[in-house]
């Protein structure tokens, strides 16, 4: 087997050298390594010059135009992946996975005793040492692609679920070819969640508990949910769920249900504490999320940019 390890990368010079050289050490490494640089404006490119990388055998450095997003960055390395015919499987990290050594050794040795398994991932460590869960689900109604995270438990197992991220997803290239590219007009979150639903028709996914990474996000997605945290992206998290929704539900009246229920709940809870001091610019979230939704409208959003930052409005809004 030979795999391409794709890595979309911005302005993160230090972490992408660190991945980097994690997949360089692999003790089964890739054949190449397609890096894909979104308009990165940190000395990235330099930085990798002055290590000789850009001249490296082993990687494809693309350095894109503008920042197309992580959904556009994913897309862009899986084409080139596919167009080569020497790589059979692929990888897909950004540049904050950190993979153990053994990482796609023990990936690949599993599915050489299990040929038919076309999806296979490894077990998700933040840097503080927790286990990253909700990297790893199954979805509890296929109408809403509601999820509940596989639970430390079966960790100690190699286990099926349903729902992955592109953290450390490994995939065959025959079966990227049946699929189709990821959806880049997504720009960033829930285009692997809905990759994964396209994929499920196919291959159900295997965890391969004893394959490691290190996920150094700096916010990592468990926190979200002990206290609000402001950021650009959830406009994007929410508009690309409903996206997803409409284009892949089973049961239209279902889902409808469920997205009057959604939003009673958000209103309920916007009025406690839970937002205080963000209250109107969480407001603009969900209704622009749920307008473009239903337009069917993706990309870039000019009120939510890359790297914003949302000031707290506690005097206006309390």
């Amino acid at each position: 087997m030979q795999y391409g390890a794709i890595v979309v990368t911005f302005n993160r010079k230090a972490l992408l050298m660190e991945s980097l050289t994690a997949l360089k050490n692999q003790t089964v490494p890739p054949a190449k390594i397609i890096l894909i640089d979104n308009h990165s404006t940190d000395g990235t490119q330099k930085l990798l010059k002055s290590k000789g990388l850009l001249d490296d055998a082993m990687i494809d450095y693309r350095y894109l135009t503008e920042n197309i997003g992580g959904a556009g960055g994913f897309t862009r390395g899986i084409q080139i992946a596919a167009a080569d015919s020497s790589l059979d499987w692929v990888s897909l990290s950004d540049d904050d996975a950190i993979f153990e050594t053994d990482y796609f050794e023990k990936l690949i040795a599993y599915q050489v005793d299990h040929p038919e398994r076309e999806v296979l991932t490894g077990s998700v460590q933040v840097a503080d040492g927790r286990l990253q869960v909700d990297q790893r689900n199954r979805f509890t109604s296929w109408n809403t692609f509601r999820a509940e995270a596989v639970s430390e438990a079966e960790y100690h197992e190699n286990f099926e679920f349903d729902q992955y991220t592109f953290c450390g997803v490994f995939l065959s290239l025959k079966l990227v070819k049946k699929v189709g590219l990821p959806d880049a007009g997504y720009f960033i979150w829930w285009d692997d969640c809905e990759y994964a639903v396209r994929t499920a028709k196919y291959a159900r996914p295997v965890n391969v508990s004893a394959a490691k990474l290190i996920h150094k996000t700096y916010l990592p997605s468990l926190d979200f949910k002990h206290k609000y945290i402001p950021d650009w992206r959830l406009y994007y998290g929410i508009r690309n769920r409903l996206i997803t929704i409409k284009r892949w539900r089973l049961n239209p009246l279902a889902s409808f249900a469920w997205l009057i229920v959604f939003y009673g709940r958000f209103f309920v809870k916007l009025f406690g504490p839970f937002y205080r001091g963000y209250r109107r610019i969480v407001v603009r979230v969900y209704f622009e999320a749920l307008r473009d939704a239903i337009r069917g409208k993706e990309g870039l959003n000019p009120h939510f940019m890359p790297g914003q930052k949302f000031s707290s409005s506690s005097k206006v809004d309390e």
